[in-house]
């Protein structure tokens, strides 16, 4: 298998398994937002999901990671990096968020008219769909540059 190959099947895999977090933490903040808003409501809708669960379904991602090391220029495994901690920031976004709605269990906290007074940062659901959103940033980011240094070895033509 030629190095190009190697590269490219190692990006791809890596951009797949980043793609699929993202969906899967995009999916876990709808569940809780649902729940938020049901709040007050006879029959609540969505569950609050196990972020353990969810950190057990990253692991893919992770490995992909070290295979974009490996396989490639320095810049790349870079901005493979930059998608893990954007991805981590997401995820600490979403365990805020699920620890905001659970101390909250009489009003939805997603409401605008609520104030609520914290030491530090207050995160909702669109703080949360914020972070995917840069996530998902990174990872066109990610793309792009691995296209671009496909054929590259430390800056130079393989």
């Amino acid at each position: 298998m030629s190095v190009r190959q190697t590269r490219m099947d190692s990006y791809q895999e890596f951009a797949k398994a980043a793609r699929l977090s993202v969906s899967q933490i995009q999916d876990a903040a709808n569940s809780v937002g649902a729940y938020s808003q049901s709040i007050g409501e006879d029959e609540r809708r969505g569950a609050i999901p196990s972020l353990q669960d969810l950190l057990a379904q990253l692991d893919p991602m992770g490995d992909a990671a070290i295979r974009v090391r490996l396989a490639g220029p320095k810049v790349v495994a870079e901005e493979a990096h930059a998608v893990l901690e954007k991805c981590g920031k997401a995820l600490g976004d979403l365990e805020s968020y699920v620890g905001l709605v659970q101390s909250s269990p009489l009003m939805s906290v997603d409401s605008d008219d609520l104030v609520i007074m914290t030491e530090g940062p207050l995160i909702r659901y669109r703080e949360v769909a914020a972070s995917v959103g840069a996530v998902s940033n990174a990872i066109a980011t990610f793309l792009d540059v691995a296209r671009d240094h496909l054929d590259d070895w430390n800056g130079g033509p393989a």
